[in-house]
């Protein structure tokens, strides 16, 4: 991927490197436990390594499972219907263990909730591609 962005100050620089691990750590994470997002996380990452022009993006968009999705997505801003429907699925079982966990406190799950749906608002709203679209 090429880098379209200036050179960050020392400050943004460190701050990015900081988020892109942060990130790959949640996303490796997110690979082992089923509960938690993997691609999401994997997607922060390669924009905070993208931004930094860092070479080691290019792994993370090789990578043979979640590769084709993050290029996908950082490149054209789509997301598979299979990708739609999956993040769908963990954003309403989300939803109910929210539900659920913030029992007495309704404004608190009203709040989380009403953050899920505008996430999947944003979600839905994605154009739909097919995978093999996506040069390797």
């Amino acid at each position: 991927m090429k880098r379209p962005f200036p050179v960050p100050r020392p400050i943004a620089r460190g701050l990015y490197r900081l988020g892109a691990s942060l990130f790959l750590l949640l996303g490796m994470v997110g690979m082992v436990l089923p509960v938690m997002p993997t691609t999401v996380f994997l997607l922060l990452s390669a924009w905070c390594l993208v931004r930094l022009g860092d070479p080691r993006v290019d792994r993370l968009l090789r990578h043979p499972r979640f590769g084709t999705p993050l290029r996908l997505f950082l490149e054209q801003g789509q997301v598979t219907r299979r990708g739609k429907m999956a993040a769908l699925a963990g954003m309403s079982v989300g939803a109910g263990i929210l539900y659920i966990a913030a029992e007495g406190q309704p404004w608190l799950a009203g709040g989380a909730i009403g953050l899920l749906a505008l996430a999947a608002l944003y979600v839905v709203s994605r154009p739909e591609s097919r995978p093999q679209t996506v040069r390797n």
